[in-house]
C-alpha cells in the first residue's frame, strides 16, 4: 500500500470514531429526545466451569430499541481437544435502573466439540459500564443449557461501530 492510502485510511477511521449522533438518530418519546446506543463490536474472555477451560471470543451489539439489543457472539476454547466453540444469538434487555448499567438476557446457543453439534438455550445477567461512552467494559455470568448445563463467567470490552 502507498503511504497516501494508509494516511487516508487513518484519517477516515479517526473521523468515524469522532462523530456524534445526529438528530435523526435520536428517538422521540413524549416530546423529548431519547438516545439509542450505536451498534458495536467487542472482544471477550471467560471461563467455563463445566469444561474447566478458558475461552476467547467476540460479539456484536445491534440496538433494536432504547433498552433492547440483539447480541450475536462466538466463543472459542483454544487449546482444548477438538477445538470446541460456541455460537450464541442473544437478546439483551437493560431494565430501567438509575444509570442503566445492568442487563439481563437469553437466547440460542450452538455448541460444537469433537464433531458433535448440540443446540440449547442460555440465560445471562451482567454489568456494562458507561452506556453512552465510546468504550464499554462489561462483566457477565451465563448459564448454558444444552446436552449438559454449564456456568460461565466472562468479561470484555465493546466499541461502537
Amino acid at each position: 500500500m502507498s503511504r497516501l492510502t494508509v494516511r487516508l485510511a487513518i484519517v477516515i477511521a479517526g473521523l468515524a470514531l469522532a462523530t456524534s449522533s445526529a438528530d435523526a438518530q435520536r428517538r422521540m418519546r413524549g416530546g423529548r429526545a431519547v438516545r439509542v446506543d450505536r451498534p458495536g463490536v467487542g472482544a471477550r474472555v471467560g471461563y467455563d466451569f463445566d469444561a474447566q477451560h478458558t475461552f476467547l471470543g467476540g460479539q456484536l451489539n445491534f440496538p433494536v430499541g432504547r433498552r433492547w439489543a440483539l447480541a450475536p457472539s462466538a466463543d472459542f476454547y483454544l487449546g482444548a481437544t477438538g477445538t470446541p466453540y460456541r455460537l450464541n444469538v442473544d437478546v439483551k434487555y437493560h431494565p430501567p435502573t438509575a444509570y442503566g448499567f445492568f442487563y439481563l438476557g437469553g437466547g440460542l446457543a450452538i455448541l460444537h466439540a469433537s464433531g458433535n453439534t448440540n443446540s440449547g438455550a442460555n440465560v445471562f445477567g451482567g454489568w456494562e459500564g458507561r452506556r453512552y461512552s465510546p468504550v464499554k467494559p462489561f462483566l457477565e455470568a451465563r448459564f448454558v443449557f444444552a446436552d449438559r448445563t454449564s456456568f460461565n463467567v466472562l468479561g470484555g470490552i465493546n466499541f461502537p461501530l
